[in-house]
């Protein structure tokens, strides 16, 4: 039944209830001044005059509500058409687009603004939404912000909003759109105007010129002159707040201009030549790209700076809202450690270490020497300081085997060698967790450890990849140190009383020295050879750590594998991998390093990877001879490590999937 037939009932309806109301009230006034005439000493006309009054009124209020109701029908009959075609030349001639379309998303109908935002009418029409818009009729009406879905047509840009028709023929869709050019072109002019603070340091200009000290200043002035033109460049301010330290004060979009450029100040300090030094001068760049106050800014910048240098300089780090970026890190590092920072780092860790009910120690997921030795040497710590303490470890990884003898024959270190799940027994309200040589705590040993205790600290050599969820109360991340073993042993010589090291610990840390130096060749400075000095002095013997290092025939015919599958990318690359198909077990780890070793001894090769499936997971070993960063591939692949040495574990992916991302993050670094 339509409306205007409902209407129209209720009318008639009315009409016969006013009529049944009159003739009810004139019958009962008529009976009633009947009835009091005769029971009342009152002139009957009396009552008569009075009944025909109240009858009256009666009648003259139905009559009122009958008209009142065919007016309002009138009325409505009047003013329907009326009103849908106000309404109608409304919505046609609004300044926002507005269209119709059918289930189907094609365009039905749209107005006059639409038509002009697109140019040709015949073109609106039986199109879909997402052939003028570029969104779908789904995207819009899923939407449920506030604003509504966004679109844009041409260069300008629009906010939609869906509602739903439905008749008895078929479901239809009212968009009504809002422009939003103008808002956004505010919006994006502010947001370019927003302030970025920048924090500078020249990296290595006073170790460098150690060796040159009348070229300090000729040095520093250059680099100054340099970064001062670099900055006039940028409409920026520079000042320097302490000596080879400088704030850098710009608007965002000269921040968009640099992430763009990929920050190639970088490249212009570090092709400043002073002296005969072959070293290049690098510095560190810390940006703050967050909203907030200035505080917030500056402390951002701050926490980026110290990401940069933690990753070992000669790059920059802009901290936004959602993540942190990187770029540069080209050159290798350059050891400028001190006796005091090993000093301070060890009694703040002894201090932590004495408030703890118990201490736990961990490396990473299949630990080598420099990891398991690295523990020893902080057990040792602890132990000194009275501690109850474990080292976490696989007690089934064979790679361990050796050292795990050598410390039988200390007496100290019974029961200290625990499981994952012995340790979780033991975690307790104040105990403390040392990760050591990894700062990424998804491929510690045991993870939870770390997650669930409010107490840690972090002992590690790696360039660091990301910020920690939760703030570390000890961290000494030292990417210039050529194993975690080398910075164990300098906190060792600081802390401990000098017969309180043991020769089988010496030689635990010794070989983990020994393996990340890859016998001393790569990546060793003078503090290399003084950690292993003191070792040496502490009972080490070279020849019982070479025993450690020996492997069997099955695993020399095992890194055949390896050769006999080298591939050759970009010319200087290697790439070897032991297929999906071959059956590895845990032992392939250290093979596949030893594989990507030997590789780097093939002519050309600036860089090689070795690469093996173990189970559900491919590990990847990667090795640079010195001038291709590994570590930052390997962080496209979501590992990380050292300039020269880095690894990756990649999981639910095939062999050639993984090969093919390896290739292109290889892409990105070599030309």
């Amino acid at each position: 039944m339509t409306k205007n037939v409902k209407d129209k009932n209720d009318v008639r309806k009315a009409r016969l209830e006013s009529v049944l109301i009159a003739g009810g009230s004139g019958i009962l006034c008529l009976a009633l001044a009947t009835v009091l005439s005769v029971f009342t000493k009152v002139n009957p006309i009396v009552w008569g005059v009075l009944a025909l009054v109240v009858h009256a009124g009666i009648c003259i209020s139905a009559y009122l509500i009958i008209e009142k109701i065919r007016g309002r029908d009138v009325m409505d009959e009047t003013l329907a058409p009326v009103m849908g075609r106000i309404m109608y030349d409304a919505v046609l001639k609004m300044q926002s687009p507005v269209f119709i379309c059918n289930s189907a998303e094609q365009i039905l109908w749209s107005n006059s603004a639409f038509e002009t935002l697109r140019g040709e009418k015949s073109k609106s029409h039986r199109v879909t939404v997402s052939e003028i818009c570029g969104v779908s009729l789904t995207d819009i009406r899923n939407d449920r912000s506030e604003a509504g879905a966004r679109f844009s047509i041409g260069e300008r840009s629009f906010t939609a909003k869906y509602h739903h028709i439905k008749t008895e023929e078929d479901d239809f869709a009212l968009i009504i759109t809002t422009e939003t050019t103008e808002v956004d072109m505010i919006s994006e002019k502010m947001a370019g105007d927003e302030a970025v603070v920048c924090y500078i340091m020249i990296d290595n200009l006073s170790e460098m010129m150690q060796y040159d000290s009348e070229q300090y200043r000729p040095a520093s002035s250059k680099i100054d002159e340099l970064l001062r033109s670099w900055a006039d460049e940028y409409n920026g301010i520079l000042k320097e707040f302490e000596r080879d330290k400088y704030l850098f004060i710009t608007e965002n979009r000269v921040l968009d201009e640099l992430i763009s450029e990929k920050f190639e100040i970088l490249d212009r300090v570090r092709g400043v030549k002073v002296g005969d030094t072959n070293l290049p001068l690098t510095i560190s760049m810390g940006v703050s790209a967050v909203h907030g106050t200035f505080e917030d800014k500056e402390r951002a910048a701050h926490a980026a700076l110290d990401m940069a240098l933690q990753r070992g300089g000669d790059q920059a780090a802009v901290k936004s809202d959602e993540s942190m970026d990187f770029y540069g890190g080209v050159t290798k590092t350059v050891q400028k450690r001190t006796n005091v920072r090993a000093r301070v780092v060890s009694n703040e860790l002894m201090a932590a270490m004495k408030r703890a009910t118990n201490v736990l120690i961990m490396g990473h997921k299949y630990a080598d020497f420099d990891a398991f030795g690295s523990c020893v040497g902080l057990a040792r710590i602890a132990m000194f300081c009275g501690a109850r303490v474990n080292i976490v470890i696989d007690m089934a990884d064979a790679n361990l085997l050796g050292c795990r003898k050598l410390l039988e024959t200390e007496e100290i270190f019974r029961g200290v060698l625990i499981d994952g799940a012995t340790a979780l027994d033991t975690l307790e309200t104040g105990t403390l967790v040392i990760v050591s040589d990894v700062n990424n705590l998804t491929i510690a040993e045991m993870p939870e450890l770390a997650y669930r205790t409010d107490k840690l600290a972090i002992i590690d050599h790696h360039r660091k990849t990301s910020e920690f969820e939760n703030e570390p109360d000890v961290e000494y991340i030292e990417p210039s140190a050529s194993a975690t073993c080398e910075l164990v042993a300098e906190m060792l010589e600081q802390v401990l009383p000098k017969d309180y090291l043991s020769a089988a610990e010496a030689n635990v840390m010794l070989a983990g020295i020994t393996l990340d130096t890859k016998q001393f060749t790569k990546n060793t400075g003078t503090r290399t050879f003084s950690a292993a000095m003191y070792l040496r002095d502490r009972g080490a013997d070279p020849t019982v750590v070479q025993e450690l290092f020996r492997e069997s025939v099955d695993d020399y015919k095992r890194e055949a594998k390896f050769r006999s599958n080298v591939e050759t990318y970009k010319g200087v690359c290697a790439i070897t991998v032991v297929g999906d198909d071959d059956e590895a077990d845990g032992s392939y780890r250290i093979i596949a390093a030893k594989a990507a070793d030997n590789l780097l001894k093939v002519e050309g090769i600036k860089a090689s990877f070795a690469a093996v499936r173990i189970g559900d997971t491919v590990h990847i070993s990667a090795r640079s001879a010195g001038e291709l960063n590994v570590q930052l591939i390997m962080e496209e692949m979501g590992g990380g490590g050292h300039f020269d040495g880095a690894a990756a574990q990649v999981k639910e992916s095939t062999m050639g999937e993984i090969i093919a991302r390896l290739r292109s993050a290889i892409d990105k670094y070599v030309a």
